[in-house]
């Protein structure tokens, strides 16, 4: 019997969810690496049923859902939160997408602390005085290379 969770390996594990009804209840077939993965509690909190699996493989809708926590994409993009650090796998093209529309990027353009921004302005200065003085030295200006090896001490004992 193939695993309810993943469908790929072969299951070695039975869990048996009863209901408040004596005598009704699933079972749940998992393979040792998701019963390994995944609390029983958890399968609980997100309503996880066998059967329910099943019905939606035999009708075919297979719609996108984290393998492991079996969070809708549906229901991701509504809350804005995943259910499991495996979301971000499974999600991954559409926490992209979503991000870019959401919040203008995928990259922090906000504002800094005073001291960072300092350290920054003078990293950048460093590494363009850097690249100058390397071009002096090939042009054969050493003068004013000398001048940037001056300027790129000052600035690396700023840091």
């Amino acid at each position: 019997m193939r695993c309810d969770f993943c469908g790929h390996r072969e299951a070695v594990v039975v869990v048996y969810l009863a209901q408040e009804r004596a005598g009704s209840g699933d079972k749940l077939f998992l393979c040792r690496k998701c019963a390994m993965h995944v609390s029983v509690a958890h399968l609980l909190e997100t309503g996880f049923r066998n059967g329910r699996i099943q019905k939606e493989r035999t009708l075919g809708r297979q719609r996108k859902r984290c393998p492991f926590c079996l969070l809708p994409l549906r229901v991701f993009l509504e809350r804005g939160f995943v259910g499991c650090p495996y979301c971000y796998s499974a999600f991954s093209r559409e926490i992209e997408r979503w991000a870019r529309e959401e919040q203008a990027g995928n990259h922090h353009r906000g504002s800094m602390p005073w001291r960072f921004v300092r350290k920054k302005k003078i990293q950048e200065s460093l590494s363009q005085a850097l690249r100058d003085f390397e071009r002096c030295v090939a042009e054969e200006r050493y003068e004013q290379a000398e001048r940037l090896k001056k300027l790129i001490e000052r600035l690396q004992s700023l840091l």
